[in-house]
């Protein structure tokens, strides 16, 4: 029942955030730092996966997050094949799960196995994947 009451508890948070303060819920998003609880957390990440969250694009919050994650600096990337991971990023549909690890700090090696853009991010870091 436990889960249940806290599944009802994020989506109703989320819910009345994208219906009374929309920007709100975007600087949330936004933040990957913000402490959330739990059910609040994996409502975001739900409403990320939907693409209810208006305005939020992939490449501006976690693109350099995850770049981050691979030591990759993206000066060292050409304009036009930067433009290709960004939308590359913004058509992800791991947005949820990705933003849930960019939060986390996880490692390199444990996003290999969904972010689209991890075999160009590898090797182009300091440090190895």
């Amino acid at each position: 029942m436990d889960r249940l009451s806290d599944y009802i508890q994020g989506e109703r948070v989320v819910r009345e955030l994208r219906r009374h303060a929309p920007e709100a819920l975007e600087q949330l998003a936004r933040d990957l730092e913000q402490p959330l609880s739990p059910p609040l957390e994996k409502a975001v990440a739900r409403s990320l996966d939907d693409h209810r969250v208006a305005d939020f694009r992939s490449s501006e919050v976690l693109m350099p997050a995850m770049m981050t994650t691979f030591a990759v600096d993206p000066a060292a990337i050409a304009e036009e094949e930067l433009a290709g991971l960004e939308a590359t990023c913004n058509r992800c549909s791991e947005v949820g799960r990705c933003w849930q690890a960019m939060r986390a700090f996880s490692e390199a090696e444990a996003c290999r196995g969904f972010c689209p853009n991890a075999e160009a991010f590898m090797g182009r870091g300091d440090r190895e994947a």
